[in-house]
Formats: structure tokens, sequence, C-alpha cells
């Protein structure tokens, strides 16, 4: 009997203990707890849950985190700064704390280590990029403004048109360095692209100037001081309105702040002095033939590949090896051969259309002999034909016999092979970076002429993967091809 009562004492006991460890245990994966906290602006708490130094491997996690950072720079340039806030930062060994001089006093900047490890591009790098844009409150230094501004008109506005919007209406506003006579295309383009979008608050914000010598101020109202002069017929898009009606020169209207892309800046100016007029069609369409190529483009990465099995849609002889993770993306180790053997197997993906350029990511290697990394393939007649093989050792890059000396710097690059012509039984194509041609008139390997006139054939890519390899090694990020 008491053997009973004990045993039952006991069993109740653990039930009790089992009920109270799911009342107060929070059993939900990280990134999930991480996101509820980040909605209930918990970002403190954010941070708590990983250690100082870590960079996690998840996208969702390393956007909260970056997101928290952004959130906590902007309570840190509040008016009422919170003392504690500043001490955390001060003794957190993840971040550091950085104070900028600027015509409002200190700012308090605070340097995100999860952005740079977030994939370009993504969904979640635009997402906290414009999260750290739209979070700044007041003047930063020049230099950094220049350096968000370009990175965010590198970045696809469509689908999210009004958050971007609104980010880059802010980030105009503040004074930043000149930008190139390119990025400054780039950033017209789009400001007429988004004057469009019916959901932004640049829409109908395309002006023409009426006037000569017109006055732009620091601030809504002729009380602030004068900046500048402008005359017509100057294209301007208004980023804000002071709600405050005037009277100037028999004209009633408001006054708004400005972008004037000859300036490069920003200013007040009265609307009595502007007319709206509709964005230009030739330059969305230059807009969207930029991006165009993204939409039509077949993009190859190796993001979720673990290294053990053959990366997804490649088909062919795999030799296993580890992933290897830079700057938030996956690259794929391309090893040399060793002094033994230079015999290799490939994995190759299909592609179907017609293509005319590859473009190809890649981090450079300290090899002495060079590494082949890539080879395209026609393929006709149900047989693989190898039309050009390109190899990279640490100075060079080589495209069939074709070699190109690169500058030494070991960052990341961004070639791209475009295929331009036919010249009987090869094709004729030339090596780019961006918009550099780096060698031109690259011969393909003998091809059949009657399959490349007939365009009888398919393209395939393929990776070399030595048997024995070497240390020396290549990391292939990403592949893109296309139609230009």
């Amino acid at each position: 009997m008491i053997r009973s009562r004990v045993f039952l004492a006991v069993s109740f006991l653990f039930l009790f203990v089992v009920l109270i460890t799911y009342a107060f245990v929070d059993f939900r994966e990280r990134e999930d707890k991480a996101y509820d906290l980040y909605k209930s602006e918990a970002y403190l708490k954010v941070l708590g849950l990983y250690q100082e130094n870590e960079i996690p491997a998840s996208e969702l996690e390393l956007t909260l985190l970056s997101e928290s950072i952004s959130q906590l720079e902007k309570k840190l340039n509040e008016k009422e700064t919170t003392k504690d806030l500043l001490i955390f930062f001060q003794k957190r060994s993840g971040t550091k704390l950085v104070e900028w001089e600027t015509t409002r006093g200190t700012y308090y900047h605070v340097e995100d280590p999860y952005l740079p490890n977030l994939k370009k591009h993504g969904d979640g790098y635009k997402r906290a990029l414009i999260t750290k844009i739209i979070t700044i409150s007041k003047p930063i230094p020049k230099s950094e403004v220049k350096n968000l501004l370009l990175k965010l008109i590198l970045e696809d506005p469509r689908g999210i048109e009004e958050k971007y919007s609104r980010a880059l209406s802010n980030l105009l506003s503040f004074p930043f360095e000149s930008i190139g006579e390119i990025e400054s295309d780039f950033l017209v383009q789009t400001l007429h692209f988004l004057s469009n979008q019916s959901n932004t608050n640049l829409y109908h914000q395309t002006a023409i100037l009426r006037g000569k010598n017109v006055n732009l101020r620091s601030g809504p109202g002729r009380e602030n001081a004068e900046v500048g002069k402008i005359s017509e017929p100057e294209r301007t898009f208004c980023l804000e309105e002071d709600p405050t009606s005037e009277t100037i020169v028999g004209n009633i209207g408001h006054w708004k702040r400005c972008y004037f892309p000859n300036l490069q800046k920003s200013a007040w100016i009265f609307s009595g002095f502007l007319t709206e007029v509709p964005p230009d069609s030739n330059l969305i369409a230059e807009f969207e033939k930029r991006f165009k190529s993204v939409d039509n483009e077949i993009r190859i990465d190796f993001e979720g590949w673990n290294g053990n099995q053959i990366p997804s849609t490649f088909f062919g002889n795999y030799i296993a090896r580890d992933s290897i993770r830079i700057s938030g993306e996956t690259g794929f180790p391309i090893y040399g051969f060793s002094k033994n053997t230079k015999s290799f197997e490939r994995i190759c993906k299909k592609l179907s259309g017609d293509k005319n350029y590859f473009e190809f990511s890649f981090q450079p290697t300290e090899a002495e002999k060079p590494i082949p990394i890539l080879e395209l393939h026609l393929n006709y007649d149900n047989k693989e034909h190898l039309a050009y093989s390109l190899s990279l050792d640490k100075e060079s890059i080589w495209v069939n016999k074709n070699r190109y000396v690169l500058d030494g710097e070991k960052r990341r690059e961004n070639l791209s092979l475009h295929i331009e012509s036919q010249e009987g039984d090869k094709w004729n194509a030339s090596l780019w970076r961006r918009n550099t041609g780096l060698i031109q008139s690259i011969r393909s390997l003998p091809l059949d002429e009657s399959a490349l006139n007939s365009r009888r054939f398919s393209w395939e890519i393929c990776l070399p993967l030595a048997k024995e390899p070497s240390r020396e090694k290549v990391l292939l990020f990403e592949i893109r091809t296309g139609i230009h």
C-alpha cells in the first residue's frame, strides 16, 4: 500500500514538472522566437538569442539581426538617448560603436556584421538594407549616404515599391558625395519608374521648373537659408511637402523638398514654380530593360547544397566535397590537379532555349597552374561537343588558349562570356567585366557548321572535378545565362 502511494506521489510530481516545463519553456525554433520578438519590437532580446560573435547561416535570422541593429541605432540617436543602450553597445564584442560628428551633433553608428553576410539581391538583403535606410533620422557623413545609395539603386524595387520609395526619398533628403554618370543614370531611371507607381510617395511628383534664378532653401519657408538658385526647364522629383500653404508672387502653394538630378542634391522649393509632368516613358523602358535580363535569365547557385550530394539539377559523376560559405553565399570549390594526374570527372546542367551570354561569379585562386573551372558544351546529334573551356590561375583567366591578366586583387570577380557571332564552324565570343571588354574575338573549338546554321543544338554548362585534387581551389558562387 505504501509503495503504491509513493509511486502515485512520484507520478504526480513528474506530471507536475512536465506541465510546468511545457508552460514556461519555449521549445520553438530560434528563428521563430527571433521573428516574434522582432515583431513585438523587443530588439535587444533578438540579439540576446545569439552569441555576440555568432553569424547564423539562416537568411531569415541574419535579416532579423540586421534589422534589429538598425532599429536600435535609431533609438541611440533619438533626442533622449538611453544610457543603458549606449553602454550595451560599448561593451558588446560582436558589434563596433562609431561616433560621427555631424551638423546636428553626434551620431551613434553601430557597424552591422549581419548585412554583409546576407545574399545580395535576395529578399532578406533588400529588406535589411531598406530598414537600415528608413531608420536614419538625422544627417550622417556624405560618404556613408553615397555608399547606401549605390547599394540601393542596384536592387530591383519591383514588388516592394512602397518601402523602396520611402527609403530612397529618405536617403536623397541628405547630402551625399557625387556619384558617377552610370550610377546617376540608374538613379534617374529608378525615380521615373517609381513616379509612375500609384503605391509610392513619388507618384505624380515629377515636375519641371518654371522661372529663372528661383531660390532653393534649406527648409520650408523664406526665412530659411538660401542654398542655391535654379532656372527652367530643370526637371525635379519631389520627396515631401510641408502642409502649410503660402502665397508667393500671387501663387498659392506649398514648400516641397525636391531632388534635382543635375545638382545631385535636394532642397526646398515653392510649388508655385513647379509644373507637374508625367514620368519619361523612355527612361522607364531603360529601367525595365536593365532588369529584363534578370527576369529571363537562368540563375544557377549552390544554396541548399551541402557537399555530400551532387548539386540540384546537375548530372554526371560527382566527387563529394565540402561547401564553403563566404559573405552569406555558398561557394562550390573546384580543385586543381595533383602532380600525379590530370584526369577529371564532369557534372553538367542541360539548358533549354537559345543563350548568348554566360556570367560567372568566383573567388580568385592562389594556384600557380591554371585550374579548369567551367566548360560550355553544345549538344547535337545526341553528343556533347566542347566549345569553350575556362581556367584560372593566380594571375590570369584563360578562355580556350586566350589569356587575360587579372588585376591581382583577391576580391570576388564577376565576368561574362558573350557569344557574338558565327564564323563557319566556330562561334566568336568576347570576355567582359561589367561594361569593359577584356578579350575580343575568342574562337570556339570547331563544331558542326550545319548544326550551328540550323540551330539544332542545346547548351550545357559543365564543372570539371579533379579525380586526385590538389589543395588549390577556385570558389564558384553563381552562373547566370540568358539572352542579352
